[in-house]
Formats: structure tokens, C-alpha cells, sequence
């Protein structure tokens, strides 16, 4: 079993990893990673034969981020860090199921919004590791801002579901449709306003502490929230023997003019495209055996005994399947969707079919095995 410990120290998150005794570790994969700063990745440093230590910018778990309320930007920002980290590994001959695709192990700066991912260079391919599991892992955890498109995440649900494997040109076709300065923004490759580059991590942070302390009011330097700046971390270009990124990427074309964006409640800038704010009506359960009202308060709320990968935690009932069903709110229509659970999910006392969504409404019931909900909008 691998082992994770996190540390944060001045600017550095520090993340020991301990392998398994025995573990062999990839040493090209482990070199190629060692000399190039690839951005989206941690750089990694072997102390012992069974530990290595990575090493990034400061940031949160992907799972504590995503417990906070999170706008459409943000979340599409999230999900192509992740397509552009995976085609990078593609370009270089890396496989996709060596990083650590899981929540906890996944880090984000809160201020710059870049993603930092743990690729681990062992010979042995971990099972059980799939970046589409990662992906409706992360839009099942989503707690969306009630904007103008409330259901990009439930959206977001159907369009992954119909790919037949994970394609990440497919994905970052979808996203550009969906907000073409997401993927401009990963793509600039540029620093914005700070103008400066390094490939040395130290004067990287030198620099930026310096920034700081001399105008509380400038940006780190990584990402700012206007489409000018990018700044995510530079990328060596010392060889290695393996196919180095190309600076020719194109960018999509973005007409939109500038205009002033509102403040979302922590402060940060929304972009004047994502300004209008609509109410979305989420629905509330009740459990039964309990007497606990609950709040539906995401486009696809997931229910369930699990409680790493659930919204609701169904506790004390062995019926229930660790992801048994998820509520999904669409304008002012909601639906029920089994998960292939073994005991089945009802509404009012009918079974229905596995993975399809059925419309439910005000006062009907719901049981998940045996355990009872009244469902109220």
C-alpha cells in the first residue's frame, strides 16, 4: 500500500510518497521527470529506495477545494488542467495510469487555480487507476454557484458518459464550446503582467515573494482571473531524450470584447460573460428512519454509503450500495438515476431501470434497498 504525507513550508508543498518494499521504480521516467519542470506535475526526488518526495507550489487537496462552492469557469478550469497535464504525458510516451488519479493526492493553489498532479515512476502499473473515474469523481463532488447555467455540471455528467473511453481531444473540444478562455488561458503559455520566467524553482519563488511584499495588491504571478494572465508554471526545455512540447500550439479565437465582471463572494473577479446570476431551486429529502431533512444542493447529488465518494452518507444500513443513486436537478425538473446498486432503487414502491434517469416529484417517495426518503421540492 502507497503513503502519502503532505507538508506546507514557505511557498513549497512538500508530499512524501512511500512505496511498498520491493517497489521498482521506472528510472527514464524518474529522470524525465527529475530534470523537466512539466507543468501540472510535481517534481519528484528519491531520498530511498521506497520514498520520493515531490515538490510544487503551495495548495489545498483537490477534495477540500471542491467542498467549497465552485463557478462554471473554475470547474471547466479544473477538468482541462487535467486534459492538457494528460497530453502532455501522451506527447512524451508517459501513461495516463501512473498518476495518482484521486482527490486527496491532487492539489490546487488557491490563488493561482493551478492544478498539481503526482506521476509515480514504478514499473509496476497501479491497478484500479483511471482518469475517467478521476474526472465523475471530480463533477460528482462539484458544489456549482447558482449562475446563469446552473447545470453545466449535470451537462458535463451526460457528455462524459457518452464518450466511449477517455479522449482528451474530444474533452477539450467540449470545454472550448463551453468557455473558449479556459482553454485559451491554459494554452497562452505566457506570464501576463509579471513578465518574468525562469526555469529555476527557487528564483521562481524569490521572485514572486518579492512581488508580494512589495504590493499586497499584485497577483502571484502563477494565474490571475482575467484571460491576460497565465503565468502557470514555465516549463524547462532541457533535452531528455523524449519529445519535448511543442510552442506552436494554436489558440482558439475569443471575441469577446472586455467588460467589467462582478465579484463572487471570496472576492474573486467572474468574467463579465458568467455576471448573470439566476435562482436555482434544489429540492430537499427527508429520511425516514432518521428524521433528518436534507439539502439536494448540486446538479447531481450522489447517494450512497461510501462516504470518500458520496454527497450523502447513508449510515446504518447495509442495503445501501456504496454509490447507489444520484438526484439530478435540471431547471424545475428533477430525476432519479440508479447506479447499478444491488438492491435496487424505487419511487413509490416501481423499481427503476438501472442508469436511467426517472422524473420525480413533490412528496414521492424514494428507497434506496429498503432505506425510506420523501422527496420534496
Amino acid at each position: 500500500m502507497i503513503k502519502y504525507k503532505a507538508k506546507t513550508k514557505d511557498c513549497l508543498l512538500t508530499v512524501k510518497v512511500k512505496l511498498p518494499l520491493g517497489s521498482s521504480l521506472n528510472e527514464r521516467e524518474l529522470d524525465f521527470f527529475s530534470r523537466k519542470l512539466l507543468r501540472g506535475f510535481f517534481k519528484p526526488q528519491v531520498l530511498k529506495k521506497n520514498l520520493i518526495v515531490y515538490t510544487g507550489p503551495v495548495g489545498i487537496s483537490l477534495y477540500e477545494r471542491l467542498q467549497k462552492p465552485i463557478s462554471k469557469y473554475d470547474f471547466f478550469f479544473i477538468i482541462e488542467q487535467i486534459v492538457d497535464a494528460s497530453m502532455k504525458l501522451q506527447k512524451n510516451g508517459l501513461p495516463w495510469n501512473k498518476v495518482v488519479w484521486d482527490l486527496q493526492h491532487t492539489f490546487v493553489n488557491e490563488t493561482t487555480k493551478e492544478v498539481q498532479l503526482i506521476y509515480l515512476p514504478l514499473d509496476t502499473v497501479p491497478a484500479d487507476n483511471s482518469i475517467m473515474d478521476f474526472i465523475e469523481n471530480i463533477i460528482y463532488s462539484a458544489k456549482p454557484f447558482d449562475e446563469h447555467d446552473p447545470d453545466f455540471v449535470s451537462s458535463f455528467v451526460y457528455y462524459i458518459k457518452a464518450l466511449p473511453g477517455y479522449d482528451p481531444n474530444k474533452i477539450e473540444k467540449h470545454i472550448a464550446e463551453e468557455d473558449r478562455s479556459v482553454v485559451n488561458t491554459i494554452k497562452k503559455h505566457t506570464t501576463g503582467g509579471s513578465g518574468f520566467m525562469t526555469d529555476k524553482r527557487k528564483d521562481y519563488y524569490d521572485h514572486y515573494e518579492q512581488k508580494n511584499a512589495d504590493s499586497d495588491d499584485e497577483a502571484t504571478g502563477l494565474l490571475r482571473d482575467d484571460d491576460e494572465a497565465t503565468g502557470l508554471l514555465v516549463e524547462e526545455e532541457e533535452a531528455t531524450g523524449l519529445l519535448s512540447e511543442s510552442e506552436d500550439t494554436a489558440l482558439l479565437d475569443d471575441d469577446d470584447d472586455e467588460a467589467t465582471g462582478l465579484l463572487t463572494e471570496n472576492g474573486d473577479e467572474m468574467p463579465a460573460h458568467r455576471t448573470t446570476v439566476t435562482n436555482v431551486h434544489f429540492p430537499t429529502l427527508y429520511r425516514v428512519l432518521t428524521d433528518e431533512k436534507i439539502s439536494v444542493n448540486k446538479p447531481v447529488f450522489r447517494l450512497g454509503k461510501e462516504k470518500s465518494y458520496v454527497d450523502y452518507f447513508v449510515t446504518n444500513n447495509i442495503a445501501v450500495s456504496r454509490s447507489h443513486a444520484d438526484i439530478i436537478t435540471r431547471g424545475n425538473k428533477y430525476y432519479v438515476r440508479d447506479l447499478n446498486s444491488k438492491n435496487h432503487t424505487y419511487i413509490n414502491e416501481q423499481m427503476i431501470p438501472i442508469q436511467i434517469e426517472v422524473e420525480i416529484h413533490n412528496g414521492d417517495r424514494l428507497k434506496l434497498g429498503n432505506e425510506e426518503f420523501v422527496f420534496n421540492i
